[in-house]
């Protein structure tokens, strides 16, 4: 994305207030923007670091809105990525970031219980969702997949620990694809899994890096996953 896709000068700055690393490779931003972003859960945001001026590069917020307006960002630094590089390994609290205007990926609630599958920082525009499913309180029931290859990949357990101590109708299931001091039920890939807990009336959202949302499209199909419940994102961030 240019910055003629958001308009030269455009986009809402951010403060960062909060940088912390979980594990190597992987952050987590939490920002401040000088005015509300109006965001909805399942959305991204273009983001732009004046270190590398004009390179904007999409990321989904990991928190529904909350009352402070503070964005949560989860990033990944990828091989030749001069940006996420910089946003995990670089920036600092007190830099200004900006953010531009958010945009829909088919990541939207939807009615009915959910299965959620996330792989690496795909799992921040779903445990958005399941925010938004705490604050509406409407009686669904969601579970969540979290892929990971081993524990120590595992970047956000704490924030999971309280979300599912907090609410009854919500299930966790962590998997581990190379981690063999994992326990039995949690070793193998997070498609596989979320088949285990798959029902026919679950609306399923998949986000992750693109070869497991290509292995979801070809996969879940076939294993009786409606085409019209299954839900993938048709803007990457990243």
């Amino acid at each position: 994305m240019s910055a003629a896709d958001v308009g030269a000068g455009a986009g809402v700055p951010a403060r960062v207030i909060g940088h912390d690393r979980p594990c190597p490779g992987v952050a987590i931003l939490t920002l401040r923007p000088w005015s509300r972003l109006p965001h909805r859960p399942g959305q991204a945001v273009p983001v732009e670091t004046p270190r590398h001026p004009g390179r904007w590069r999409w990321y989904s917020p990991a928190n529904a809105p909350r009352p402070d307006g503070t964005v949560e960002l989860h990033v990944r630094a990828v091989a030749a990525g001069t940006v996420s590089g910089s946003l995990v390994h670089e920036v600092r609290p007190g830099e200004l970031l900006r953010l531009g205007p958010p945009r829909d990926t088919g990541l939207h609630l939807r009615d009915g219980d959910l299965l959620l599958v996330a792989g690496g920082t795909g799992l921040a525009p779903l445990r958005a969702l399941v925010e938004q499913v705490a604050a509406a309180s409407d009686g669904r029931r969601v579970t969540l997949v979290v892929g990971a290859r081993t524990f120590f990949d595992l970047y956000d357990p704490i924030s999971l620990d309280k979300l599912q101590c907090a609410h009854d109708w919500l299930t966790i299931v962590p998997v581990f694809s190379q981690d063999p001091n994992a326990h039995a039920a949690e070793q193998g890939d997070a498609l596989t899994a979320a088949l285990l807990h798959h029902r026919p009336h679950h609306q399923v959202y998949v986000c992750g890096p693109p070869p497991m949302l290509a292995a979801a499209q070809r996969r879940l199909p076939l294993a009786g996953v409606p085409a019209d419940r299954l839900h993938l994102p048709d803007l990457m961030a990243g």
